[in-house]
């Protein structure tokens, strides 16, 4: 009898993911090196941010079976303002 190796690709962490198992949210708010800021919250309003490591993180997500809501932050791209400078030209006396 032949078992197979299987491995599970976890995706990787990135700001803005939304995360949701049964009754739970997992919002991940920031990313580091190894440290990953993130919320864990059911239905609150205001929810501390905790901080874990990014692989801690990733195998309680592998646990309990997450599911990824969202994917990253909705980035909004506004035009840059065009400031026109006033040259203040001094008086000779």
């Amino acid at each position: 009898m032949k078992l197979k190796n299987r491995i599970s690709k976890v995706e990787p962490l990135v700001k803005g993911q939304l995360w949701k198992m049964n009754d739970i949210h997992i919002e991940i708010m920031e990313v580091g090196k190894t440290l990953t800021h993130y919320r864990l919250y059911q239905n609150q309003k205001r929810v501390p941010i905790s901080l874990g490591g990014i692989g801690t993180v990733q195998d309680y997500l592998k646990k309990n079976k997450a599911v990824l809501i969202k994917k990253e932050a909705i980035l909004i791209k506004t035009e840059p303002v065009l400031v026109k400078k006033k040259a203040v030209l001094a008086k000779k006396a």
